[in-house]
């Protein structure tokens, strides 16, 4: 027979667990609205740079999908660079950027990514000297260290505890820019928002100074000085990389509300249960010492 005290220190440590997750859930939902909030403004630093990509032919495929175009098209359409790559892929050399967080209790959202980008470099053998690795938050890091620690460029800890701001981009694309690799192509791996309870794994692409003189369409733009393309591919890189912050930032707080949520509904479920495990474990305490006292009474008669 399950002893009294067991129950009732297992309740009691279920209990303290549900006023835990319950709290979290109320601060994931103050902290997602306010990401939220602030996705909608940082938006345009994504748009911007992935729509010149377009304009320039150096992207295929349209960069948002329309109100009226959702039926026809998918909602996050993954980029595809040029065809020229696809000659020799082994000799593009290639940047992926991992965009998670050092915080955790969130379900599966940075499993995903570093998932996606496990995929994508068995699938292309990537190799240490042309494929290099860039981790933004530690669980990427922590994710993808033992697999592919040769190809480790920059890892970047200390995300996800307060907002990010322009500035932390900016210092992550410097450090990106200063660690003296030359890449073709780069592919940032992160979790889009769409709704407080959808979100989807999107790869958005961004290219060097030499990639976007060689673009196909890139006559079509006024002419511009090598200076000024440079300072611009930076500035891309930067923006683009905030873009993904804010996305990956607004998605992790709606995946923690809703598993905060599920973890609370699921102590509340072993609460009831083990509270009536405890009153049956009771009842028969109670009976078999009253049958006991009785057996006893009449035993002395």
């Amino acid at each position: 027979m399950v002893q009294l005290k067991q129950v009732s220190l297992r309740l009691k440590s279920i209990k303290s667990i549900q006023k835990i997750t319950k709290t979290m859930k109320m601060v994931s939902a103050s902290k997602f609205t306010k990401a939220e909030r602030e996705l909608q403004a940082a938006r345009p630093f994504g748009y911007g740079p992935r729509k010149f990509y377009e304009s320039s032919q150096l992207v295929l495929g349209k960069v948002d999908v329309k109100k009226d175009e959702k039926a026809k098209e998918p909602s996050a359409p993954e980029p595809v660079t040029e065809k020229i790559e696809e000659k020799d892929t082994k000799k593009v050399r290639r940047i992926y950027v991992a965009v998670t967080s050092d915080r955790g209790l969130c379900g599966g959202i940075h499993s995903g990514v570093a998932r996606r980008i496990r995929r994508e470099m068995t699938a292309r053998e990537a190799e240490a000297p042309t494929h290099k690795l860039v981790c933004i938050g530690d669980k990427s890091r922590l994710l993808l260290h033992r697999t592919f620690s040769d190809s480790m460029l920059v890892s970047v800890k200390d995300i996800g505890r307060i907002a990010p701001v322009f500035t932390d981009a900016s210092i992550m694309a410097a450090a990106i820019t200063d660690a003296g690799y030359t890449y073709d192509v780069g592919e940032i791996y992160y979790n889009k928002y769409f709704t407080p309870v959808k979100y989807e794994m999107t790869i958005v692409p961004f290219f060097n100074k030499f990639k976007i003189e060689s673009a196909p369409n890139i006559n079509a733009f006024d002419d511009v000085e090598a200076d000024q393309l440079e300072c611009y591919a930076e500035w891309t890189l930067a923006a683009l990389i905030y873009y993904a912050l804010k996305e990956a930032a607004a998605s992790e707080q709606s995946a923690r509300m809703a598993a905060m949520d599920n973890a609370t509904k699921n102590a509340a479920e072993m609460i009831r249960k083990l509270t009536l495990l405890f009153n049956r474990t009771r009842q028969a305490v109670i009976t078999r010492e009253l049958i006991e006292i009785i057996s006893g009474a009449a035993a002395l008669k």
